[in-house]
């Protein structure tokens, strides 16, 4: 879906680099992160970087970490381009600012159609607890890491070393439920 929304919005060259890292354990299944990188050609026949997202946490495959992150552009583009996207079918596509946490779905009143607003709704929902179940995924992959550390040689393992964010974003906040700055909700009102 990412790259047909860049074609929807007219880029003409476009390059979706996705950046991983793999994390390799003695026990536990590989981990990816992962980071998408969206370039377009600039003045000097180089390529300049329009977007840069994050995935939300580690993934047991390659292809389930360019899915997140691939997610987290989509969400962030469709709200930097939300007046384009407004007139398309892509209009209902959960959006979320760089800056915040929440995310908005517009809202499908104007279309008449219950079958829309329900799976609007439905949508919405959705959406807030796939991020919630992210971070919990991210908390029970750091408590199995610590038991393992624990079982194996009787003390927890060390801190990962804080590495720079590529992103042009900060990662996105821990999602945590019935908290309202991390929901999906449906824009009944322009903001």
């Amino acid at each position: 879906m990412l790259r047909e929304t860049l074609e929807m919005l007219h880029y003409d060259q476009f390059w979706i680099t996705y950046v991983g890292t793999r994390y390799r354990h003695p026990v536990l299944h590989d981990d990816w992160d992962m980071t998408v990188e969206i370039s377009i050609p600039d003045e000097f026949g180089s390529r300049r970087n329009i977007h840069v997202r994050d995935a939300p946490t580690r993934r047991n495959s390659h292809e389930a970490a360019i899915s997140d992150a691939a997610r987290q552009a989509l969400t962030t583009l469709c709200h930097a381009h939300r007046e384009d996207m407004a007139i398309t079918s892509r209009r209902y596509y959960p959006c979320r600012s760089v800056e915040r946490l929440d995310a908005w779905i517009a809202n499908p009143e104007a279309e008449q159609n219950p079958r829309l607003e329900s799976t609007i709704e439905y949508l919405s929902t959705l959406n807030t607890d796939y991020n919630a179940a992210l971070d919990e995924l991210d908390m029970v992959r750091y408590e199995n890491r610590k038991l393992r550390a624990w079982v194996a040689h009787g003390v927890e393992p060390a801190e990962e070393e804080l590495v720079e964010d590529p992103a042009d974003a900060p990662r996105r906040k821990k999602a945590r439920y019935n908290d309202p700055e991390a929901r999906t909700y449906i824009r009944h009102h322009e903001d």
